[in-house]
């Protein structure tokens, strides 16, 4: 028995050492990840309520966060005035929407123009806001850049001062700039599930152990509205003093899952 516990343990010690060298060698991904879907989400929830445009006073239980929050608009949609502030409060305690995304705190944006009209400019701040007990902080803002070539509408979306603070106190600082093109459901007003969005652009950040790295999209990010995760494109982040990390998101299912190849290895990974 006693060699057979030092074989198994040996054998744990093997996995977890495999694992720490993992986790070391993805931790720039991994947090890029982090505060790239926490940004996208405060974008999308923003985006969701000023698309609203005033059409939908029985909407909000369509919204894709449910009826976890309030929101106010001053002054209402039916004045004509602008600029307006949006304040969309989720109250100081977790709620969970109808995607298992939990949220608490306050989003507080102020709003140029109506969404879809080009020049629309949205400022949006958090406010204590946590998303699965991550601590947002940092502006993002998204301007209607109208239509491009294609005839679809383009976004610009630049995030600046971005901060990411998990469980244990560990923060990660992120910055972007990119630009978002409405590329299926914008015909369809009440059905959001059906949006999805193409992605280009760059980025950088300091991970939670103080390393710098840089984000260049090499090919275009899709994010369909009610998936939580970017279901298909590729990226490459440069951490500083390492090799580049070469990441691909995947053939278009909504799941977690994205590779990451460092040099002549790939591994599977599975993202917040």
């Amino acid at each position: 028995m006693k060699k057979i516990f030092v074989i198994a343990l040996g054998i744990s010690t093997i996995v977890a050492c495999k694992k720490a060298k993992l986790n070391k060698q993805t931790t720039s991904f991994a947090d890029d990840a982090t505060a790239q879907a926490a940004f996208k989400d405060m974008g999308r929830v923003m985006e969701e309520v000023v698309d609203d445009d005033g059409n939908g006073t029985n909407r909000t239980a369509s919204y894709t966060f449910g009826n976890c929050a309030t929101v106010s608009i001053s002054p209402a949609w039916a004045d004509s005035t602008f600029p307006k502030t949006i304040v969309v409060d989720f109250g100081s305690t977790n709620c969970t929407d109808n995607y298992g995304i939990k949220r608490r705190g306050k989003l507080i944006a102020t709003v140029n123009d109506r969404y879809r009209n080009p020049g629309c400019k949205i400022t949006i701040n958090p406010q204590s806001y946590y998303v699965n007990d991550y601590k947002v902080e940092g502006t993002k803002i998204i301007t209607n850049k109208g239509r491009n070539s294609s005839g679809n509408l383009e976004f610009s979306t630049e995030v600046n001062n971005g901060k990411v603070t998990n469980t244990n106190g560990e923060s990660i600082s992120w910055n972007s700039s990119r630009t978002s093109e409405w590329i299926a459901g914008e015909g369809t007003f009440f059905n959001i599930c059906d949006d999805v969005y193409s992605v280009t652009g760059n980025g950088n950040g300091v991970n939670r152990e103080g390393r710098s790295y840089t984000v260049t999209i090499t090919e275009p990010l899709i994010k369909k509205v009610c998936c939580r995760w970017i279901t298909q494109g590729k990226l490459e982040l440069a951490p500083d003093g390492l090799k580049t990390r070469k990441v691909d998101f995947g053939d278009g299912t909504c799941d977690n899952k994205a590779t990451v190849e460092i040099g002549n290895k790939t591994y599977n990974i599975s993202m917040w």
